[in-house]
């Protein structure tokens, strides 16, 4: 872990600093802190830290005081300034003296990380360049190749390892973090005597001596709850063959390069750490599973059963994962064809396709950091089609149903049936029926007898006909089958309603 000293005569700017940027994150420790320039000296001359973060104007020593005593006792320490407005030039004739950067009061984030960034690149630059042994000759900056070559004679296992980022890290800090991933895993193995790391074309490189392919894996799993545990940060890995010769690593590498598309799909891999050439996955899908996984997942959309819809796309989410066999640009396909057809499966029902791209939704997949990223992308384009149906459904059936009552409040007189109505809205009778409880809450037959009796309550008390006048006038079979049920909902007959409603309105008239 790389670590740093920070000095600042005001503690506000420590703090601020230290709440700027998740340090441990990036693997770097804050070993001490310091408000005056002489106690940010001696800190610095007893803890030898990689990196010191230091104010310009601090009382007991300034830091260009500080930088000049530092480098004449030969300090390999790293200064990065920090200064007020009024020192801008004062802080950049510091160059001069071997500081590494100047930041300006107030400090801002991505200035920060990037200063951070290039002073890790110092400390770690021996490690950015090189080939593999036996390919090349060894320059003053190589990889220590030299300790493969001290190694007794015995077999070599090769391995890819990389970071499996979440996506929502800076450039600066995914720079950061692998500086100190590298220092850690070079740290795990010289403590095991395992053997070398080294970065080849930005990939990081592990070589394992004296154990088998498989047991090579149990030790990078090992490794990997190291590093998570120590960064936050997982690890994925591809193990080679195991190579019995030196000359015979880079071709075994080979394998693992070939197989590092797999380290995409790491959240479906349970612990991402594969052989590379091995099953991946315990059971495969074939075309026609794959294919009536995607069916069924159109039809729950289409048909809005949303708990299937959920348990399809889970589903098929594994299964695109399975079929795309590590190419991240496969999975983009299988998705981008599948929201293709749900669009032309809305289509068919009359709802309108979702305006986009399909070429920008294939390049947002391809920007995706992961896997779980790419199945949120695509699955959130599904579920919006869903969404779709249901609200187009949601507005017809609200359409049909305010037809469907405007028809019962012109029609109430007549013999009303459900058979009638079904038609006029052009729906199937026995569909009808469910649907006209489902959005007015009541069931059809209980509707229209409420609004003949709406319709039979107005004629009692605004004119003199006879019950059973009323009743035939407002759609009832008798008078009889009327009374009965005005009495059921209103808790007296039509005759003592009309009586005390009009003896109401006389005492109202007094």
């Amino acid at each position: 872990m790389i670590r740093m000293v920070l000095a600042d005569d005001e503690p506000v700017i420590t703090r601020g600093i230290q709440k700027l940027v998740d340090f441990n994150s990036l693997g770097i420790q804050v070993a001490g802190e310091y408000q005056d320039g002489k106690a940010a000296l001696e800190g610095i001359v007893s803890l030898q830290p990689n990196i010191a973060l230091l104010d310009i104007h601090m009382p007991g020593k300034s830091g260009i005081d500080i930088l000049k005593e530092l480098k004449a006792m030969g300090s390999k320490t790293k200064i990065i300034f920090i200064s007020g407005f009024q020192d801008f030039q004062y802080a950049k004739d510091a160059l001069r003296y071997g500081a590494e950067d100047y930041l300006l009061k107030p400090v801002i984030r991505d200035e920060l990380l990037a200063a951070l960034e290039r002073c890790c690149r110092g400390l770690r630059e021996t490690w950015l360049t090189g080939d593999f042994p036996g390919q090349g000759e060894r320059g003053a900056d190589a990889p220590p190749y030299d300790k493969l070559a001290d190694m007794e004679e015995t077999v070599y296992v090769p391995a890819l390892v990389d970071i499996l980022w979440n996506g929502e890290e800076t450039r600066q800090e995914r720079k950061l973090i692998r500086f100190s991933v590298i220092s850690h895993v070079e740290k795990y193995l010289e403590e095991r005597k395992r053997g070398i790391v080294f970065s080849k074309n930005q990939n990081l490189v592990i070589i394992l001596k004296g154990m088998e392919r498989q047991e090579a894996r149990e030790f990078l799993c090992g490794m990997a709850v190291s590093m998570e545990s120590a960064f936050g940060h997982r690890l994925g890995a591809l193990v080679g063959p195991a190579a019995e010769s030196m000359s015979q690593i880079p071709e075994s590498y080979q394998r693992c390069l070939e197989w590092k598309g797999y380290l995409f799909f790491e959240d479906q891999l349970g612990v991402p750490v594969i052989c590379a050439g091995s099953q991946v996955f315990q059971k495969k899908v074939d075309t026609q599973e794959f294919e009536s996984c995607r069916s069924r997942l159109l039809e729950a959309m289409v048909t809005q059963n949303k708990e299937s819809f959920d348990k399809c796309l889970k589903q098929f989410v594994r299964y695109v994962c399975i079929r795309s066999e590590g190419k991240k640009e496969d999975a983009c396909y299988h998705f981008c064809t599948t929201i293709r057809m749900a669009g032309e499966r809305v289509g068919q029902l009359g709802v309108p396709a979702l305006d986009y791209d399909v070429k920008d939704i294939l390049e947002q997949g391809r920007e995706t950091a992961n896997y779980r990223q790419m199945s949120a992308l695509y699955g959130s384009y599904l579920e919006r089609y869903l969404e779709q149906v249901k609200d187009s459904i949601i507005r017809s059936d609200k359409k049909d149903i305010i037809r469907a009552k405007e028809y019962i409040e012109e029609h109430y007189r007549e013999n009303l049936t459900l058979e009638v109505l079904a038609s006029e809205i052009h729906m199937n009778a026995y569909y009808f029926s469910s649907f006209f409880k489902k959005n007015s809450g009541e069931n059809f037959k209980d509707y229209v007898n409420k609004v003949r009796l709406k319709h039979a309550m107005a004629l009692l008390v605004s004119t003199d006909k006879k019950t059973y006048e009323i009743a035939d006038q407002v759609g009832f079979r008798d008078a009889r089958s009327f009374s009965e049920l005005f009495q059921r909902t209103y808790g007296e007959t039509p005759a003592s309603y009309r009586k005390r409603v009009k003896r109401e309105q006389g005492d109202g008239g007094d």
